[in-house]
């Protein structure tokens, strides 16, 4: 058991939730680690006809990494938290079950990359959607840089990740990113539960059929950059400006960047 971690098990479906309101649902080693715990128990489950990935409470979905815990990781410590980060998302994203993540709020950084690994995203009207990295200095490191290019197009890709833009709920919705907004976060989780409802009926042969025809049809796959991120981004936890925008953005002020 993990605080604020849960999985809720339904009639043919489970919601795997992210609640710890205090830093807006951000994900830390310990945390991507017990997540893979509880993806691996639904994988056995075979009762579980389909996954739904959210976050407590209103605001945020995931809000990215816990920044606090960042600053103070070495090079090595860092890449391991980027190898871990790929295990779990590759395996929601290769799960023979459907996984539907229902966006409440804040999706940034890691937040986004774990809703681009599931197959359909809905969410609240008042979700906000972005990969900030640069704006500390840092780089998505779970994935970001192959999984949004192949959603919304390599232009509109390098727009949010180039300048760390958020997008709002609407734009989302425009650029193919989640396939429903609804009105407010009450009426988004009724709409999950009858997607998974409705998911978890279809054919299971099926289902796992035609989710590894997309998969494969990909030019690369997810596992295939496992190590190129983490190499990237250990090599970034070296340089004074990635410890100069993670310690910025604790202090509350604006970074000093000196190419370094």
């Amino acid at each position: 058991m993990m605080e604020g971690i849960s999985l809720e098990k339904k009639e043919g479906y489970a919601i795997l939730s992210v609640d710890i309101p205090q830093t807006r649902n951000a994900l830390s080693v310990p945390i991507v680690e017990y997540m893979d715990t509880l993806v691996d128990s639904v994988i056995a489950d075979k009762d579980i006809h389909c996954l739904v990935i959210t976050g407590g409470g209103e605001k945020s979905f995931v809000a990215g990494a816990d920044i606090a815990k960042l600053v103070k990781m070495s090079p090595e410590e860092s890449r391991y938290s980027i190898e871990v980060g790929h295990k779990l998302f590759s395996k929601i994203e290769t799960m023979d079950i459907p996984v539907v993540a229902a966006i409440n709020g804040y999706c940034l950084g890691g937040g986004l990359e774990i809703a681009m690994c599931c197959d359909i995203r809905i969410c609240s009207a008042n979700a906000r959607f972005g990969l900030p990295e640069i704006n500390i200095g840092m780089i998505p490191g779970w994935g970001g840089t192959l999984r949004l290019p192949r959603l919304i197009g390599e232009s509109r890709a390098k727009n949010m990740l180039l300048r760390g833009k958020m997008i709002t709920s609407q734009e989302a919705l425009d650029y193919g990113l989640v396939a429903e907004v609804y009105e407010n976060v009450a009426v988004m989780r009724e709409k999950a539960g009858e997607l998974a409802v409705e998911l978890a009926s279809k054919a299971p042969i099926t289902m796992k059929i035609d989710k590894r025809l997309v998969y494969d049809a990909a030019n690369r796959q997810p596992t295939d950059i496992a190590q190129r991120d983490a190499l990237a981004l250990g090599f970034v936890y070296t340089t004074h400006d990635a410890i100069e925008g993670l310690t910025a953005f604790l202090e509350k002020r604006p970074p000093k960047y000196e190419g370094r």
